[in-house]
């Protein structure tokens, strides 16, 4: 049987790798990109299965960059994971913490691990990737110099870890979407997602989200994003519990629809919480 493959933004050892290893039962062939939108474009005209899109952190907060892709795809998401972000510190082998004075990565994975490196007394300078970060600290020379990226990164780059759970907080926790071009039927807990903008008018957003609470449609997320085509609008990224295959569902996305300038439909999906 032939494998799926999987796109993802970053360099091999990126955390989205990470997220799709923990999805997938099996191993599919893992497709890297320069960008979101490179990624979905590689599913949408057919050269990849699938695309693992990170849509918020709980520290950081929405990855608002893979928001503005999804108002641009016409995929479908697939299902949700949600992946323990521990970031590790590490060298080249046969380095030890003694020797490290820099650290490099992306500036948010430094911003989370801010104390350790206080703590360490080790410089943070900022890379483009984490991953990216490891993969050239392994083929350049960068004296005195670590990165921090994750245990993935380490393995594909031959890199030795220094330092575990590097991160100052143990809640660090990143949200994934699993895109595709086919609706997929959901099966145990369920989410649906929508994205809409409304009229400007008094009650407009109360009366889209009124649908939901009269047919007991629990919200788990609200966002609100500028929308690029009308300005000074809004749109309104919204997840409720729910499969868009029981009737009250889809009543109410035919209820808001109607309500609303603009709507689109981004999928009914087996909830991170919902264990096989």
């Amino acid at each position: 049987m032939k494998k799926k493959s999987i796109a993802f933004q970053g360099e091999h050892g990126a955390y989205s790798e990470q997220a799709i290893k923990k999805l997938s039962g099996e191993s599919p062939i893992t497709i890297p990109c320069r960008s979101f939108r490179e990624m979905l474009n590689l599913v949408q005209y057919g050269k990849a299965d699938y695309a693992i899109l990170p849509v918020e952190n709980s520290l950081a907060g929405t990855v608002i960059p893979a928001y503005d892709a999804l108002v641009d795809s016409d995929l479908l998401v697939q299902a949700e994971v949600m992946l323990r972000i521990e970031h590790c510190l590490m060298a080249p082998k046969g380095k030890t913490i003694c020797d490290i004075k820099y650290v490099i990565s992306h500036h948010q994975a430094l911003s989370q691990c801010s104390e350790h490196l206080e703590k360490e007394g080790l410089v943070a300078k900022e890379y483009y990737d984490t991953a990216g970060a490891a993969k050239d600290l392994a083929v350049c020379e960068m004296e005195s110099t670590a990165a921090i990226a994750s245990e993935l990164a380490a393995e594909t780059y031959g890199l030795e870890i220094l330092r575990r759970n590097f991160e100052d907080l143990d809640t660090n926790t990143t949200r994934f979407f699993l895109m595709g071009r086919e609706s997929m039927p959901c099966i145990g807990k369920c989410k649906t997602s929508i994205i809409f903008t409304t009229e400007h008018k008094p009650g407009a957003l109360f009366s889209v989200l009124r649908e939901l609470s009269d047919r007991n449609l629990n919200l788990t997320k609200i966002e609100s994003r500028p929308f690029k085509r009308e300005m000074w609008h809004y749109l309104f990224f919204v997840d409720f519990e729910g499969t868009v295959a029981d009737r009250q569902v889809k009543e109410g996305i035919k209820a808001i629809s109607d309500r609303c300038s603009y709507f689109k439909f981004l999928g009914s999906y087996r909830s991170a919480n919902y264990e096989m």
